[in-house]
């Protein structure tokens, strides 16, 4: 009996070592969690998981940012840089098991993401000029002025949509895309079509005058680098918001590179990219003499990029009281006129007839379904009644406002150019483009016939008496060779008075010995314009003929508008005009 008790004791701890023996984990089956990860080389913002997980069958990530996964080696893009605790959990038959690692996405390069964004950034040309932006300006190297920019004062941004839906792609891997959209503006003295145009960027249409191509300024796709506050751009005829902008001159051909300075970088819900060169007029020229401006943007949320609104522009022109409207504007669709007299028109190009003599300020409103514009202007007109009597008297001087001296492609158009009114008011003395010696000039006319200009001290060159421009003395005047003809002198006038279908004509002779007669700006003669100053004043002509356009008093004050036609012709398809007051 003992020996069966033992035996049966001895069985029973046999079992219990077993069973106790049998619960015991495996350590070759265990499931163990674990992985390594990666940032992506081009996005720092996505994170290539890799899972080193062991003894699993299913697994199941967390990003730490509300997202999650079961895919075994999953990529996962970041909204924003932070820091964010990643979980891996892997079960198996034996169990589960998790592990976990804080991972930072940060951004590494800070402004090639404002350019390129985590992967690619498009930008087009700035589409409504505000806050004294512009898509394109260009102007003196010393930045003392603007030449022209487009959208100030003009209708160029409605002009060019073949420009403005140019687009500009940087990918984050250094790829730049240009797409011209099948369209492009065709430039003055770049391309053998004719000027300022759109046209289809066709290989027919993309050749300048002597035949060479220019096709590579088309869509293309090219590389770029960015370096602190530069931009480079390589690529046969690789550019950004202008084609024949250059590193440092304008480019007449497609190049292989170009460089721009960076002006701002900026990255938001709308982001900012400006673009600035300064550029020489002639390779071998020894400075700059100057820049071009771009600016461009990218909306983060497209349907927030602004529809172009349509451009309001006329002219006109008058016969006495009678006006002519053509309307000029830019992709308006319905019109409304004022002709500050009380009177309206939805007419396209109206006329209108006033009721008297006087200064009217005429306003067209363009509208279309992305918005409105409105272009105002000052028109003059008479009734024929002008007289000698009106004529003569105190001195005539040249009213200080805006458009009191201009030319254009009629009489009494300012439509080519008109003086601005800094240039008048002294804003601009001691510069190129001081005018303000002008308002002391007198204009004199007498009964018996006399006709003086004086001068006060001071008068405007503008080139005919040499260099540089701008308010000269009298004593440089007459050191000027043919330009001391336009000194201070006495002169011969008649007057022809005006008819109910004609203007009053005055006629200036030549009087002092040597001098040339003109009435405002010296500029203009009846037939041709002083700028030559090698050849004859005046052409040679001794005599030297003015319209008059309007006479309007009131308010204590008499208002002259006189056009002298410029054209060769003299049909009146050029004119310099002048406004005076007394």
């Amino acid at each position: 009996m003992k020996s069966n008790k033992i035996f049966i004791m001895g069985l029973f701890l046999m079992v219990s070592l077993f069973m106790i023996t049998g619960c015991k984990k495996d350590p070759e089956n265990e499931v163990l969690s674990s992985f390594v990860f990666k940032v992506d080389s081009t996005n720092f913002l996505k994170v290539n998981f890799t899972n080193a997980s062991q003894n699993f069958t299913s697994l199941s990530w967390d990003f730490g940012d509300g997202q999650a996964s079961t895919d075994a080696n999953p990529s996962h893009t970041y909204t924003k840089i932070g820091d964010y605790t990643v979980r891996l959990v892997a079960t198996g038959a034996s169990g589960t098991h998790e592990s976990s690692q804080k991972i930072t996405i940060a951004d590494t390069n800070g402004e090639l993401t404002k350019l390129a964004g985590t992967t690619s950034k498009t930008w087009k040309l700035l589409g409504v000029a505000n806050n004294g932006r512009y898509p394109l300006e260009v102007g003196p190297f010393d930045r003392s002025s603007v030449w022209w920019a487009m959208g100030r004062e003009n209708g160029e941004i409605q002009n060019r949509l073949c420009s403005m839906n140019d687009e500009f792609t940087f990918q984050r891997d250094g790829v730049y895309k240009l797409d011209d959209k099948g369209d492009f503006w065709v430039e003055g003295g770049w391309y053998a079509k004719p000027d300022n145009i759109c046209a289809s960027s066709t290989a027919a249409n993309m050749k300048d005058g002597n035949g060479n191509d220019m096709s590579k300024f088309g869509s293309g796709t090219h590389k770029f680098t960015l370096s602190p506050n530069k931009l480079t751009l390589t690529g046969l005829g690789a550019w950004i918001g202008l084609f024949k902008l250059g590193t440092d001159l304008e480019n007449k051909l497609p190049v292989g590179s170009t460089s721009y300075n960076i002006k701002k970088l900026t990255d938001g819900a709308v982001d900012t990219l400006i673009l600035e060169n300064d550029y020489k007029f002639n390779a071998n020229d020894a400075n700059f003499g100057g820049y071009w401006r771009i600016v461009l943007v990218h909306y983060d949320n497209p349907s927030d990029e602004p529809k172009i609104p349509p451009y309001a522009d006329f002219t006109s022109s008058s016969i006495l009281l009678d006006a002519t409207f053509t309307n000029k504007s830019l992709l308006g669709a319905t019109y409304s006129w004022d002709f500050g007299d009380g009177k309206t028109s939805t007419a396209e190009n109206p006329t209108h007839k006033y009721d008297a003599s006087g200064e009217y300020t005429v306003k067209l409103t363009a509208t279309s379904g992305n918005g409105s514009s409105t272009a105002t202007r000052k028109i003059t007109v008479t009734d024929g009644s002008f007289t000698l009597n009106n004529l003569v008297g105190k001195a005539w001087k040249v009213r200080k406002e805006n458009k009191s001296v201009f030319v254009g492609p009629a009489l009494g158009s300012p439509d080519w150019w008109s003086c601005p009114l800094e240039n008048l008011d002294g804003t601009k003395t001691g510069t190129t483009d001081d005018w303000s010696c002008m308002l002391d000039d007198e204009f004199i006319f007498t009964a018996d016939g006399t006709y003086q200009y004086k001068t006060n001290g001071s008068a405007r060159n503008d080139s005919y008496m040499g260099s540089p421009n701008g308010c000269w003395t009298d004593a440089e005047i007459e050191a000027s060779g043919n330009g001391a003809a336009f000194g201070s002198a006495k002169h011969k006038f008649t007057m022809t008075p005006g008819t109910s279908s004609s203007r009053a004509i005055i006629e200036l002779t030549n009087g002092d010995a040597g001098r040339a007669a003109f009435i405002g700006f010296y500029k203009g003669y009846y037939g041709g314009e002083n700028g030559d100053k090698t050849k004859a004043p005046n052409g040679g002509a001794t005599t030297n003929r003015y319209e008059v356009i309007s006479y309007v008093t009131g308010g204590g004050k008499e208002t002259l508008t006189l056009s002298v036609d410029i054209s060769a012709d003299k049909k009146g398809g050029a004119a310099w005009s002048v406004v005076l007051v007394r």
